[in-house]
């Protein structure tokens, strides 16, 4: 869920319409099939995003988060915005009904973030996002609506336009079990999605609390191995992120390579179709059982962890739902641990854009494996908080911008660590 390519701080964003059937929803969608607490995913606590007691309006880092939410719905977007206006790290700014409303607005406020209610807009919403990001392409976009087959479709292509983030809200039969899981994961994304855009330093801010700096990051040795296959963590910023990084990769690395990233069910299949068609690389949901390949890509299902294991000579996927590792599902943890045990110094991991910690403790094991592991740094990063997780915690052997990522990986694959400098 994401922001499109990123190369440094520049984005490279596809403006243009994609043509039919770019996008295709592979796994069946039913009205019901993300509806329930533990399909949704819920979002790690950001640093300073929770306290015991409730924030005033004047804490946050200079002051509450500037939002503007799009829609007509009071269903949707009704909701969105009580939900906002009772967290006081944030204000709505303003509340326009529609696509062209919302751009002249914006035009005339400094909103750090837009939540945009795409059900049923179609290429209506695209447009809107396109718009809103060319005047201001640091802007984060959170995508919200029900799930349906065509708003899967809006939001994926949105994403790949330039969203940061899409959320399922809560279905009528469901919503007193789920809204309190909705509430939570909104106004954290807003808010953490916002204090990102602002720390990026894209706007004028007021004064406010200063920054506490970033613990410094030591690197560690590469593993002197050749790796035998490459096993990639993300979360928010992650669909654009993985696109860049798979579609730049050598020809010449035909290891297998496995994905957790945190999307709902529905979503996993349709970002492997993307991978596909845009890398050139055989991708696909990884199937229980599965023996692992060469040359393949493999994507966690929304809402099961994915694993591997060696039987019978052979090392093959296995899917489950266990409990929720940093309150997600698919987990890159579990992931990790499985390959590293599989694989143990040949095991190349990068931890990619995303909120939380997510993969941290798996990517421990990996380097304590004597694997190696790579993350993204934070100017090109939709959000650092799991890269930083693990780069602070001096796990990594490189940090780097997303556009060096490939390069780097490919030098890893094909010449081992003696010729990745």
């Amino acid at each position: 869920v994401a922001r499109g390519p990123y190369m440094g701080r520049a984005r490279a964003r596809q403006d243009g319409a994609m043509g039919n059937g770019r996008l295709e929803i592979l796994a069946p969608l039913q009205e019901t099939c993300c509806n329930l607490p533990f399909n949704i995913k819920i979002l790690t606590k950001t640093p300073g995003a929770m306290t015991s007691t409730p924030p005033s309006k004047a804490d946050g880092e200079n002051g509450p988060i500037q939002a503007m939410v799009v829609g007509a719905s009071d269903v949707v977007a009704g909701l969105v915005s009580k939900i906002l206006e009772s967290d006081p790290r944030i204000d709505v700014a303003a509340r326009p009904a529609n696509g062209p409303e919302a751009v002249s607005r914006f035009r005339t406020l400094q909103a750090e973030a837009v939540v945009m209610d795409i059900g049923g807009a179609g290429d209506n919403a695209l447009t809107t996002l396109s718009r809103l990001l060319r005047i201001d392409p640091h802007v984060r976009v959170i995508m919200v609506s029900t799930l349906t087959y065509a708003n899967v479709k809006t939001a994926m292509e949105g994403l790949e336009r330039g969203a940061a983030e899409y959320m399922q809200t809560p279905a009528a039969h469901t919503k007193e079990r789920s809204l309190a899981v909705f509430r939570h994961n909104l106004a954290e994304t807003v808010l953490g999605l916002g204090q990102t855009r602002r720390r990026a330093g894209k706007r004028q801010v007021i004064s406010g609390k200063a920054r506490v700096a970033d613990k410094p990051i030591e690197l560690r040795r590469e593993s002197m191995l050749p790796p035998e296959v490459l096993v990639i963590g993300s979360s928010t910023g992650g669909p654009q992120a993985l696109l860049a990084v798979i579609k730049a990769l050598p020809d010449a690395v035909t290891v297998p390579i496995l994905i957790a990233q945190h999307m709902p069910p529905g979503f996993t299949a349709s970002l492997a179709a993307n991978i596909e068609e845009k890398s050139g690389r055989p991708s696909a949901e990884g199937k229980d059982g599965e023996i692992l390949e060469k040359g393949r890509v493999y994507m966690a299902p929304g809402d099961y962890h994915m694993v591997i294991e060696r039987s019978d000579g052979k090392v093959r996927i296995r899917i489950n739902q266990e409990k929720r590792e940093n309150y997600c599902r698919p987990s890159a943890d579990p992931l990790f641990r499985s390959v590293a045990s599989v694989f143990g110094a040949k095991t190349l991991a990068t931890v990619l854009t995303g909120m939380g910690n997510d993969g941290e403790a798996g990517a421990r094991i990996i380097a304590e494996a004597g694997g190696t592991v790579v993350a993204q740094d934070e100017a090109t990063c939709v959000v650092w908080g799991m890269p930083k997780a693990v780069a602070e915690a001096g796990l990594c052997s490189a940090v780097l911008p997303l556009g060096d990522i490939a390069g780097h990986l490919g030098k890893l694959v094909t010449g081992g660590a003696k010729q990745a400098e």
